[in-house]
């Protein structure tokens, strides 16, 4: 069970850490943002943006994410494949 926990934890923040990084860098180093367009993001055009709009603008970039790490392509991480790239990132868990 602490297993399945610390595993589901580190999937939630590798998933997550790119918004955490929205608006922290300048000049587009580290954001994950696929534009700065905000009439691209601004999809009802009242030239205001909402969560889910904002929210839709990292969409792209965690889908490729976990595609990444989802390497069978099945749209589930398995143990295997999660052990796969915390061996590459050099993630050690207890």
């Amino acid at each position: 069970m602490k297993y399945t926990y610390t595993l589901m934890t580190l999937l939630s923040a590798l998933l997550i850490a790119p918004i955490s990084f929205a608006g922290h860098h300048y000049g587009g180093h580290g954001c994950m943002m696929s534009t700065w367009d905000m009439t691209e993001m601004d999809s009802n055009q009242d030239k205001m943006l909402s969560l889910e709009e904002y929210s839709d603008g990292y969409q792209e970039s965690l889908s490729k994410s976990f595609d990444m790490i989802d390497t069978n392509q099945d749209g589930m991480v398995d143990e295997k494949e999660w052990n796969e790239i915390r061996d590459i990132h050099g993630v050690m868990t207890n």
